[in-house]
């Protein structure tokens, strides 16, 4: 059974829903955004239904990535002769399922004409291959993913409304990653662990760069904070992941925290980086800025840097210029 990441509330209750499902061969509809772990639920259903050692077969196809000529030859299959090019007979998608599981990913994208024939596959457990009169028998779990609001699509008419109640018997919604905060950093260090060999050592993220995902909206879902990852993972500086070279914005840390510390004379606010701090408070500002910074964390540069969201190597630059301007650094 694939290992699936759920601390947040939300997702135990989706996993779950999951699990419950499996004991029954009835259809499911999987909705969520792009990214948001869609066939990760679907491979859950069809491991807890069929057992970690069973080998039947599991059988996905997305129904947005196949042209539409090409797309019903692939599901149905074809007989030799069938049209120009079919040299071999070949089964189809749905035959190849039997005995285990169809995931028919992105099936709101299926054209109209083709969803008529599916349907009637569906209610007959039977296809023809195109050529072909000969009905093959069908035994397949049934599970439908999109990232549509189906019901919009019926009443928009890009849908059918018989073959949306026909795949939507248990309906699960997978929800996005920003509703789901308390999933970031234990997915994040799923991903460190799964690309350690490709770097050839232990990446860790420091404290900021954690911050800095929880606090991300994530429009691209677990697949962007993935390739964030992997790009912090190449990015990395002596084995730590800093924030500033995640490549996603950085939300400003709160007033309180700032105040804290900040000299009640000269309130700084931390900005998204270095220089929009200068562009605020002026040259001056952020050297004072910096020069607490020092008495803060006891000349620690490498915090000091992460804390900023820069390079330690920007910070020496600046240290080096603040001391041209006077400041006592060390």
């Amino acid at each position: 059974m694939p290992t699936l990441i759920a601390e947040a509330a939300t997702s135990i209750k989706t996993f779950s829903l999951a699990r419950r499902v499996a004991s029954f061969n009835i259809p499911v509809l999987i909705q969520g955004e792009t990214g948001a772990g869609k066939e990760c639920v679907a491979k859950l259903i069809h491991s807890a239904a069929f057992g970690e050692e069973n080998d039947a077969p599991f059988i996905g196809i997305n129904c947005a990535a196949i042209p539409e000529p090409m797309l019903e030859s692939t599901l149905f299959g074809y007989e030799k002769g069938a049209f120009t090019g079919a040299v071999n007979s070949v089964p189809g998608k749905l035959e190849m399922a039997n005995n285990g599981t169809l995931l028919l990913d992105e099936i709101g994208d299926m054209p109209l004409a083709l969803q008529a024939k599916l349907l009637r596959v569906l209610q007959e457990h039977q296809v023809e291959r195109l050529g072909s009169n000969r009905p093959i028998k069908l035994n397949f779990r049934l599970i439908a993913c999109t990232n549509k609001n189906l019901e919009a699509e019926v009443a928009a008419g890009r849908f059918r409304e018989d073959l949306f109640y026909r795949i939507s018997v248990v309906p699960i919604n997978v929800p996005p990653l920003r509703e789901r905060a308390g999933d970031i950093i234990p997915l994040a260090e799923s991903f460190l662990q799964k690309y350690a060999r490709m770097v050839g050592k232990n990446i860790v993220l420091s404290e900021r760069a954690k911050s800095a995902l929880v606090k991300y909206s994530w429009p691209g879902n677990v697949r962007q904070l993935e390739n964030t990852i992997q790009r912090g993972m190449i990015l990395n500086q002596d084995g730590v992941i800093h924030a500033s070279t995640l490549g996603i914005p950085l939300v400003e840390e709160s007033a309180p925290y700032i105040e804290s510390w900040q000299p009640a004379a000269a309130p700084v606010t931390l900005a998204v980086d270095l220089n929009d701090n200068l562009q605020a408070h002026g040259r001056s500002a952020q050297y004072q800025y910096i020069a607490d910074l020092m008495g803060k964390f006891q000349g620690n540069k490498t915090k000091i840097a992460d804390f900023l969201g820069i390079t330690p190597r920007a910070l020496r630059y600046r240290l080096a210029s603040m001391r041209k301007q006077g400041f006592d650094v060390c």
